[in-house]
């Protein structure tokens, strides 16, 4: 009966957009999990007649490619990633308010140029049986003390867009900017950096690691796969902010790329999006039932628009300071 609701409810959401196409391929540029496409594609897909063809890789990757292609577009759709992504480099997209945006939530609607997708939350995993006996860090300075050398699993900000969140978090999170470098800098020295932002939480599930800082949703999946770690959230205040889905600028297949980013803001999308542990941006969607109240949540009250002025030379920051430390 649940999956009948779902679907009902979906096509019923995309009969009433207007920018459903004819059914047609729809590409799809993405860093998202593997488990929202494999949820919420074949939906889109039986509900569209459309077909999708999903590229998978990093943020980096994907706006690398993506910036290739500009004279000559591949892509209908970025899908997931950090929001200054999009921001950062706005001739590569194409400004569309999606279908039920008037249904966001406070705070979820920060630019024009895209959509967001899902409320992001930076988190710790937490392995408290590879701590050895040590504390269970709960703040971003508790992350820079020595005792944790090596023991903290990071992707790199150069190339994983949650992973910059994470820095510009830390960097909004004390008094000043220098203040948060100095913690970060205490955190970098402690980490094991990674290519993957996938394999931050698999190295603490899998005992490799203690703690990873990693996004709420990719914590929680192994939570309740029963794995031996638990959501720790900074007590400094973390990042809540949206992820952003765009139609790229020019793209070969426009109205195909509009329906597909109406769907992903619909009401039933945006129910698997909680079910699948990430929050919704929908005021009319709760939050999936395993995870603490958002407001529970200390907020730092991410501020996007700094990380995207800002992002170019946060980057270079971070790599002359890698450099230095690891």
């Amino acid at each position: 009966m649940k999956n009948l609701f779902k679907s009902t409810a979906l096509a019923s959401t995309l009969a009433l957009t207007g920018s459903l196409a004819f059914a047609d391929t729809v590409t799809v540029y993405t860093a998202v999990p593997q488990n929202f496409i494999d949820a919420l594609v074949p939906m889109y897909e039986a509900a569209s007649g459309n077909t999708v063809e999903v590229i998978k890789a990093g943020s980096g990757e994907l706006l690398n490619r993506l910036t290739a292609e500009a004279g000559s577009p591949a892509a209908d759709v970025l899908w997931s990633v950090d929001g200054t992504v999009i921001d950062f480099n706005p001739k590569l997209f194409e400004a569309y308010e999606a279908v039920g945006s008037e249904k966001l939530a406070n705070g979820m609607k920060q630019s024009e140029m895209w959509t967001p997708f899902t409320a992001v939350v930076m988190a710790f995993i937490v392995n408290e049986g590879k701590l050895g006996g040590l504390p269970v860090p709960d703040s971003w300075a508790a992350l820079a003390d020595p005792k944790y050398d090596g023991m903290i699993s990071s992707a790199r900000a150069d190339g994983s867009g949650s992973a910059y969140i994470q820095l510009a978090t830390v960097l909004q999170a004390f008094d000043s900017e220098e203040a948060g470098w100095e913690v970060y800098k205490g955190m970098l020295a402690n980490f094991v950096l990674s290519d993957s932002s996938g394999a931050v939480p698999r190295f603490v599930n899998d005992g490799e690691l203690a703690v990873g800082v990693t996004l709420e949703d990719a914590a929680l999946r192994y939570v309740e796969g029963g794995g031996p770690v638990q959501i720790v959230y900074p007590s400094e205040g973390t990042a809540i902010a949206p992820d952003a889905m765009a139609l790229v600028a020019g793209a070969p297949n426009s109205d195909g790329g509009k329906s597909f980013l109406d769907f992903m803001l619909s009401e039933a999308a945006q129910t698997v999006v909680a079910e699948q542990g990430r929050r919704p941006v929908r005021s009319d969607v709760a939050s999936n039932s395993a995870l603490v109240a958002l407001g529970d949540v200390n907020s730092v009250g991410y501020d996007a628009a700094w990380a995207a002025d800002n992002r170019k030379r946060l980057v270079q920051a971070w790599g002359d300071m890698v450099l230095d430390v690891q």
